[in-house]
């Protein structure tokens, strides 16, 4: 019977996915301070209704295909007046149901102003020409003369790339063949043939390299500068990249002593993290050379693949690496390349915290003056974002989810996050927070292994002083102290 389930799943699929695509399933209605806006970036109605969950539910009931006339050994046909078994109905009912994942009770809320479309992923037509690939990680790049021309930087994984304006429209589609872009970061100035340069930084899973790029102020693209000689990152000398232990998350930044840029790499499914110098190889490209190796243990009762890290982030003036272990919790480390190999665990998961639920995602600072500001991480189990002070000894404040906003649903199994804190504009003067929706609306279900999930992610904008305002007392918004080109 059971292999009759297993040939209905496309077609359950497809029921799914017409079913889901018709009408938008939003979020539970959030409560904030601030009046939500359209996707389109124009103020929604404040009387608007917000919908409530709507689950996308189907059943199929299933039963053996009739019998056929029997044949004999010899294929020639059976006597007309022979017995033909009759039907034997085995039946199986099979329900799947996929909705948006219930708000978190007395955690605020607030709301997103603006989304980018969506990207689709495991699916190999889709229904609306959407952007194939799986959305993951956003950068925020900082224009030098003009920040309403500023950039938003987000990696698909196996699509590559793309570049947004801070109205969420795609600028720059970058999706080569055979790369898993899989995190994301930035750098201001580096010194690439005398030039103080701009670059974007990824890691390629499939390739087990970095992929840096320059931007272009002018035209606001981004041009591939890596030199293709540097070795693989974790892959040993001589052999191929297997695709799957290779590099995952990555943290960029400029030594405030030296002026020297590094970037930080983890290893998929390993507590292994490298430290790389980023270096001009002189022919108008970056390279790198590994300077140091760091570790994090496996958790307690866990295999060895649970040590995975993924989300980074470097505070720079103070000094630290933050690494988050999907199943362990928030490390902390020296940045500096002579600071040892292993790290103190600051915040650990649920249950011996109820605040970081597994997996532990994206790392994020808010900087304010004299090491004021905030270490916000993604806990991805419970679809809300930890906040901890960025001075001391990391001490958590609190924690906020993002709702609905009229046509533009929350956030659920958020991965990747970046918050700024300077003006970018008249849409965003205190400063802007882009994260990853790993459970976009409409839901777009597909078959995973044998179970139901929503191949629809996106990156949502939020503006700080919605989330400043969420806290009581409210956060600090210092859009001037910290300059990301300046630090």
């Amino acid at each position: 019977m059971f292999r009759y389930l297993k040939m209905l799943l496309p077609c359950l699929v497809l029921l799914l996915s017409l079913t889901a695509c018709g009408e938008p399933v939003t979020s539970p209605e959030p409560t904030s301070a601030a009046t939500p806006a359209s996707a389109t970036g124009t103020e929604a109605p404040t009387d608007a209704p917000i919908p409530t969950t709507r689950p996308t539910t189907v059943t199929v009931t299933l039963s053996e295909p009739d019998a056929t006339p029997p044949a004999s050994a010899t294929g020639t046909e059976a006597p007309t007046d022979a017995p033909i078994p009759t039907t034997r109905p085995t039946t199986a009912t099979m329900t799947a149901t996929l909705s948006e994942p219930e708000a978190a009770e007395g955690i605020p809320v607030v709301q997103p102003v603006l989304e980018t479309h969506s990207v689709l992923d495991d699916i190999d037509e889709p229904p609306n020409n959407e952007r194939l690939g799986d959305a993951d990680d956003p950068a925020i790049w900082v224009h030098p003369d003009d920040p309403s021309l500023s950039l938003v930087v987000a990696v698909l994984k196996d699509g590559g790339l793309d570049v947004y304006d801070l109205n969420g429209e795609v600028l720059q589609s970058i999706s080569p063949d055979g790369v898993r872009y899989n995190n994301v970061d930035l750098a201001y100035g580096f010194p690439l043939g005398g030039t103080p340069t701009d670059i974007i930084v990824a890691t390629d899973r499939y390739q087990d390299r970095l992929v840096i790029f320059q931007v272009d102020p002018a035209s606001r693209q981004l041009t591939d500068i890596t030199d293709p000689n540097r070795p693989l990152l974790f892959t040993p000398e001589g052999a191929e990249s297997d695709g799957e232990t290779t590099a995952y998350g990555v943290a960029v930044y400029r030594d405030p002593s030296s002026g020297t840029f590094y970037a930080f790499a983890n290893r998929r499914e390993t507590g292994e993290i490298a430290q790389f110098e980023l270096i001009d190889s002189g022919n108008g490209t970056i390279g790198w050379n590994r300077v140091r190796t760091m570790t994090v243990p496996t958790p307690e009762g866990g295999e060895p693949e649970d040590a995975q890290t993924e989300g980074m982030v470097v505070d720079p003036s103070m000094g630290f690496l933050y690494v988050g272990q999907e199943n362990g919790g928030i490390w902390k480390f020296a940045a500096a390349p002579d600071g040892g190999s292993e790290g103190t665990r600051i915040h650990a998961v649920a249950p011996a915290s109820n605040y970081l639920v597994a997996d532990v995602e994206g790392l994020t600072i808010y900087f304010g003056p004299e090491g004021q500001g905030y270490l916000i991480a993604s806990s991805q189990g419970n679809h809300t974002f930890a906040v901890f002070r960025r001075e001391g000894n990391n001490d958590y404040i609190g924690s906020f989810q993002i709702g609905a906003a009229g046509d533009i649903d929350g956030v659920q199994e958020c991965d990747g996050a970046m918050v700024l804190n300077v003006s970018l504009g008249e849409r965003f003067p205190t400063g802007l927070l882009v994260v990853q929706d790993g459970h976009n609306a409409p839901l777009f279900p597909v078959e995973d292994d044998g179970e139901i999930e929503n191949a629809n992610a996106n990156f949502k904008f939020v503006p700080w002083e919605q989330v400043a305002a969420a806290f009581d007392p409210p956060l600090l918004i210092d859009p001037t102290s910290y300059q990301p080109r300046t630090p």
